[in-house]
């Protein structure tokens, strides 16, 4: 039916003829759907009518009095459906029609103007179909169109290749660094644009996604490579999508900043050689005036008012002075010989404090909670007893003049992996069973600037030249394979806390600790004593004579072999010095290996163990020996090395 409601479909007919008008009035008024009905005669007309209200649907004659109805199908554009309708039906006419947009065409008849409302009314489905598919493949290209624009938007080097390795696409930035156009590209191997090596070959053979950071030459940068595998609707790997983000800067700063870095660590480090080598110059001048002394009032006889003895036992102590230096040093370097055995930590600190207890100012209360279960560790006791006393020594120095107080734990902790402790220095501590020595103290504290420095050699609050002080505290800690935390605040106080790790159930270390209940027997032996020192040559050879050993020496490794082949059924023994010119005590102990597999062998040196370690672990017929010895010290080792020849 004709209505006026806004909501029914408005339909715009073109027809001359008034009567055939009133049969569309009248088909469309007598159907039970709604529609509105504007009805024109001219081509003119119609344009009017649509720029005043565009119609849903237009209905024109093919022959009108200013034109065809054909001008009207132009002028929708395909934006509203157009029915042509004609007196004289003809085939060829209605593919015309169909060519040119035209929505439908029928030929004028009392049936087909009867039938028209059903027409329309099915001409408005198909057409809602096909704004609706119009809708969709617009939809598509847009974003098929936004696709590409991000595509070539992107500045990474971005290309597709197929199972082949043949390039099926590519994005504007890696067309631009490879000089060439897309079109050009596409169609191209990989190896053609971007040489492929090995590592770019293992990418693609497991189907999965990878990445690594790999120099391209042909492309001229270092790229973060990642590709990843694409599929068919069935899941099979139909290409490749290859992502390239050149990070030549990113690498050349990385580069850059580790130079810099080096730099800065190399700069630490000459400061610290520098603050090294003053605080041992310090401590050397000081020992060396007192033996120098000494030997002088020996030289001339002068009468200081004691025995001579006492001279040489100041002489002796100045120079253990310095023996402990060197070992201090060794330590802070991690590379101090441990003398091991294994011994209860808790009988240790316990000692320690009721020691010191009575030494300390009468103002600083000492307090020891230590656990019973704290089990035995495996260690050098002296170098734990170092670091047990100092600990307390600085904390007691730290209270000063005022009333405080130190607090002393002991307790056996487990580290677990899941719930990481941190050291000092920002490094996780290795999980397992630690004993754990806190040593917390109520004094000054540290400012962050004595944190910082707190264990570099020679720092100190106090006053200069005494000792590498709390770095050599860290040598020893990291030489058990320990760690510590430090805590402190200035004006509050500071806490230390040390971890051990415990010794295992089994595998316990049998104790090699100096002593001088030795054997009183000498082995009637004979030694090849090789140093290029003469005068340790010499001294060496009197302490070996002194002890009731025979004697042959040598000036280095080469002149050692030549006497051995010569002498060897004399030689009971080689002692070797580590540094020498021609062949040095390494070179010289592999050769004799050659010549006699179960030779004892000493290595000496002034350095720590590990410049032999090679050795000394491997061989149960060598052993190192740490200048400068005594002769007891001597005598032991001696005689442990014949006792088993």
């Amino acid at each position: 039916m004709l209505t006026d409601n806004p909501t029914a479909p408005l339909i715009l007919v073109a027809e001359d003829d008034n009567n055939h008008a009133e049969l569309i009035q009248r088909s469309f008024d007598d159907d039970p759907e709604e529609y509105r009905l504007k009805v024109v005669g001219t081509i003119c007309a119609a344009k009017k009518a649509i720029q005043v209200q565009p119609p849903d649907l237009v209905i024109t004659d093919y022959r009108l009095p200013d034109g065809d109805g054909s001008e009207l199908v132009a002028f929708a554009a395909g934006s509203w459906p157009v029915i042509l309708m004609t007196s004289h039906g003809s085939e060829q006419l209605a593919v015309e029609a169909m060519k040119i947009g035209a929505q439908d065409y029928i030929a004028k008849s009392p049936e087909a103007f009867g039938n028209l409302p059903r027409t329309v009314k099915y001409a408005l489905m198909a057409w809602a179909l096909i704004v609706a598919r119009r809708q969709v493949s617009d939809a598509v290209f847009r974003a098929k169109k936004d696709w590409e624009l991000t595509f070539d938007a992107v500045p990474d080097l971005i290309s597709t290749v197929d199972i082949n390795h043949t390039i099926t696409r590519v994005n504007r930035a890696m067309a631009t660094r490879c000089g060439l156009t897309p079109q050009e590209i596409v169609g191209r191997k990989c190896n053609e644009v971007v040489a492929v090596d090995d590592s770019d070959a293992c990418m693609v053979l497991d189907g999965l996604a990878h990445n690594e950071v790999i120099e391209k030459v042909m492309l001229n940068g270092v790229f973060d490579i990642t590709v990843s595998p694409l599929y068919d609707e069935e899941g099979v790997i139909t290409g490749y999508v290859n992502v390239m983000r050149d990070v030549t800067e990113r690498k050349r700063a990385e580069e850059e900043r580790q130079n810099l870095e080096r730099q800065l660590q190399h700069a630490q480090k000459m400061e610290s050689l520098g603050i090294l080598s003053g605080g041992i110059a310090h401590d050397f001048n000081n020992i060396l005036t007192i033996i120098l002394g000494h030997c002088y009032i020996l030289k001339e006889n002068i009468d200081s008012g004691i025995e001579r003895e006492a001279h040489v036992r100041q002489i002796e102590a100045a120079s253990n002075r310095a023996a402990d230096l060197c070992r201090q040093m060794l330590t802070y370097a991690g590379e101090s010989p441990l003398l091991q055995t294994e011994f209860s930590l808790w009988l240790l600190v316990d000692e320690i404090v009721k020691m010191l207890t009575s030494a300390i100012k009468k103002h600083v209360t000492i307090t020891l909670d230590m656990k019973r279960d704290i089990p035995m560790i495996i260690g050098d006791k002296g170098q734990i007893e170092q670091v047990v006393m100092n600990l307390i020594i600085n904390a007691n120095e730290a209270i000063g003049e005022n009333h405080g107080t130190i607090a002393v734990r002991l307790k056996k902790i487990i580290i677990h992996s899941d719930q990481p402790e941190i050291d000092y220095f920002g490094n996780e501590i290795l999980p397992g069973s630690y004993a754990s020595l806190e040593v917390s103290d109520t004094g000054c504290g540290m400012s962050e600037e004595t944190k910082r420095r707190i264990f570099e050699p020679f720092y100190t609050t106090k006053f200069t030249g005494r000792g590498l002080g709390m770095s050599a505290i860290l040598g020893i800690v990291k030489a058990h394979n320990g760690t510590l935390q430090l805590t402190s605040t200035s004006g509050t106080g500071t806490t230390f806390k040390v971890f051990i790790p415990v010794a295992g159930a089994y595998g316990q270390v049998e104790a090699v600790v100096p002593t001088e209940a030795v054997e009183t027997a000498l082995l009637k032996a004979t030694v090849l004593l090789v140093d290029d020192e003469d005068t340790l040559r010499n001294i060496g050879e009197i302490l070996l004579k002194a002890l009731g050993f025979s004697t042959i020496t040598a000036a280095n490794g080469r002149e050692a072999l030549d006497l051995f082949r010569e002498r060897g059924n004399e030689i009971d023994l080689v002692m070797l010095d580590l540094i020498m010119p021609e062949m040095g005590g390494i070179e010289a102990y592999h050769e004799l290996r050659k010549i006699d597999s179960a030779l004892p062998i000493i290595i000496c040196s002034g350095y720590g163990a590990e410049s032999a370690a090679d050795v000394i672990t491997t061989d149960d017929n060598a052993r190192f020996l740490q200048k400068p010895y005594n002769t007891i010290e001597l005598r032991r080792v001696l005689h442990e090395r014949l006792d088993g020849r």
